[in-house]
């Protein structure tokens, strides 16, 4: 990471990044509440010769940052030898850009140590490799055993999924992540100890995964054919986004850039409410655009040209 000590200081300490937020600060606030750390971690940490500097890039829209970016701002203040400075993903992508996951997402809280010279000592993405694991494992498990996966393929889009298949995807999920909180908080500070001691770097960064969103209900607008020119193209485009988030704005005017522009040619327009920060679109299932992993809204004329581009057109 190129950074130095001018540009160190321009992030915002954990305390002001917390009273920026303008969303899900009490959820951030709770969870940092439920952090328990291990003496052993906070000796270990208390006991390095020298206070490391440490950059974090993160959103307050995102789920993985409000899950566990508080055990960081909790290990810092509890052993005082982390001195933590955070930035906004969006308005800093060229720090971004040098962390992406798998080389090609913008996948957050990126978290980098460094060393008092600012020599880079290691990064870690997201959340820990083994969380991730073991939520591929449930999910694989939760679609081979419900019912209410029945025929459908695990790697199947949010967007294409039943409703019934959301809710249940939602439950499941929000289950399993208050059952592993603990566990999770304790793999995120055995991953920093484990960059701080040997400089090893997260060897297996999460991708995101596709429980993320969670909805209740879904809107759908289809094309009845009776209109003059109504062409049933078969062309279905979800938008996923994040109602808490209070993304309804954007979604509705791509939703109306859509209708403007095909008029009659597409089959659906779907909008899903969600939470966590998304804002996915995807055109008969295929991901045309995540605000996890792309960052940011999709431009309108993004779009437009992949659905002309099914159409044929």
């Amino acid at each position: 990471m190129l950074i130095s000590t001018e540009r160190f200081a321009q992030g915002l300490t954990y305390e002001q990044y917390k009273e920026q937020m303008t969303r899900n600060r009490e959820r951030f606030d709770a969870n940092e509440q439920l952090v328990k750390l291990d003496p052993a971690d906070v000796a270990y940490f208390a006991g390095l010769p020298a206070s490391l500097p440490v950059v974090v890039l993160a959103e307050d829209w995102c789920g993985d940052v409000i899950n566990n970016l508080p055990v960081l701002g909790r290990l810092a203040e509890a052993s005082g030898k982390l001195d933590v400075r955070v930035f906004l993903r969006d308005q800093n992508l060229d720090l971004m850009d040098q962390y992406l996951n798998h080389g090609q997402f913008r996948s957050i809280p990126v978290v980098v140590f460094f060393d008092e010279q600012f020599r880079e000592l290691g990064h870690w993405i997201e959340r820990p490799a083994r969380v991730s694991e073991l939520q591929a494992e449930f999910r694989r498990k939760l679609y081979a055993e419900d019912p209410v996966f029945a025929g459908i393929a695990p790697e199947t889009s949010i967007g294409d999924l039943p409703e019934a298949a959301r809710d249940r995807l939602r439950a499941a999920f929000a289950t399993f992540r208050e059952e592993h909180r603990t566990f999770s908080d304790q793999e995120v500070v055995r991953d920093f100890r484990a960059l701080v001691e040997h400089g090893k770097t997260q060897s297996t960064p999460a991708s995101v995964p596709a429980d993320r969103p969670s909805t209740t209900s879904g809107i759908v607008a289809q094309s009845n054919g009776h209109a003059s020119g109504a062409t049933h193209s078969g062309v279905k485009v979800s938008i996923t986004y994040c109602a808490e988030c209070g993304y309804e704005p954007q979604t509705l005017d791509l939703a109306k850039a859509l209708m403007y522009e095909f008029v009659h040619e597409l089959s659906a327009i779907e909008l899903i409410p969600w939470q966590d920060g998304a804002f996915d679109v995807t055109i008969n299932g295929d991901l045309i655009h995540s605000m996890y992993r792309d960052g940011g809204f999709p431009e309108h004329a993004t779009v437009v040209a992949a659905v002309r581009e099914r159409l044929d057109r």
